[in-house]
């Protein structure tokens, strides 16, 4: 703006200059000495000068980001570096259940089956020694507020549950809130100190029988046992209110006398869940 002034300054005084031109040339007036065009000479250079200043100052201003420029900064490396963290606890976790899947291998042994059916042998799995310890060293809970921690799963399918001791993971997740129910392993892993309430329900028909026992930091808390004697199809139910530390595990398996398959479908489910109380 301040280049177009000086322009039309000048250009006005070109102009006027050559509609006066005649004048000027009867006159042997030097330019030099005239009053008028010293004030202007000197008012051109002075414009000359702020120009410079203004021109300084503009690409000052060109060369550093505004206010919003400085935001979108800020915002864009805020969430590069919660995009980060999160990567972080994603190759975390990932490493965590790729140990846990290690842990997790079986070996099949033979041993014989109690009752009428003493004379068969069934073929079933035992979870390796430590499962629980190296599961609650590998899987560190998420503290979380009291009144957000529950949860319910039950077996999607029948499960065959025949070996003494066996986890029972139930598989098919309906409420989790606290994400601290674990069904790849079957094990609830506290998120905070208190009192929680945990609930679990077998359904077993025809000769199968079961004892199941809900463990707590690797002690028996409680357990319920049914035998239908091929009578009947039924459920029994347990329940149990235990003060858990945080990082406890809580999970229910087998006992001492279990054979054959635990029934679990849409006429009725075989189920664990939990909350926290207080």
């Amino acid at each position: 703006m301040a280049k177009l002034f000086l322009v039309l300054a000048f250009g006005f005084l070109v102009f006027n200059s050559s509609a006066d031109k005649h004048v000027f040339a009867e006159s042997e007036e030097n330019w030099d000495d005239s009053p008028d065009w010293k004030l202007a000479v000197r008012k051109i250079k002075d414009l000359e000068k702020i120009v410079k200043i203004q021109n300084e100052r503009i690409s000052m201003l060109e060369e550093q980001p505004n206010l919003s420029e400085w935001k979108s900064i800020v915002e864009l490396q805020e969430t590069v570096q919660i995009q980060n963290d999160r990567i972080v606890k994603l190759e975390t976790r990932v490493s965590e259940l790729e140990a846990m899947m290690t842990d997790q291998k079986t070996e099949a042994i033979q041993i014989e089956t109690p009752g009428e059916n003493s004379d068969s042998k069934l073929t079933v799995f035992t979870p390796r020694k430590n499962f629980i310890r190296k599961e609650r060293l590998l899987l560190q809970p998420t503290t979380v507020p009291a009144e957000s921690i529950a949860f319910f799963a039950y077996f999607s399918t029948n499960n065959d549950a025949s070996s003494t001791h066996q986890i029972l993971a139930f598989d098919k997740v309906i409420t989790n809130i606290g994400n601290a129910y674990h069904p790849h392993s079957g094990t609830f892993i506290a998120p905070r100190s208190g009192v929680y309430v945990f609930i679990w329900t077998i359904r077993l028909s025809g000769t199968r029988y079961h004892t199941t026992e809900l463990l707590h930091d690797n002690n028996v808390i409680n357990s319920i046992y049914l035998n239908p004697a091929n009578n009947i199809d039924g459920t029994v139910t347990g329940t149990a209110v235990v003060h858990v530390n945080q990082g406890d595990d809580v999970l229910i398996r087998t006992g001492t006398l279990s054979y054959d398959l635990i029934i679990s479908d849409a006429n009725g489910r075989s189920s664990f869940a939990g909350w926290i109380l207080m």
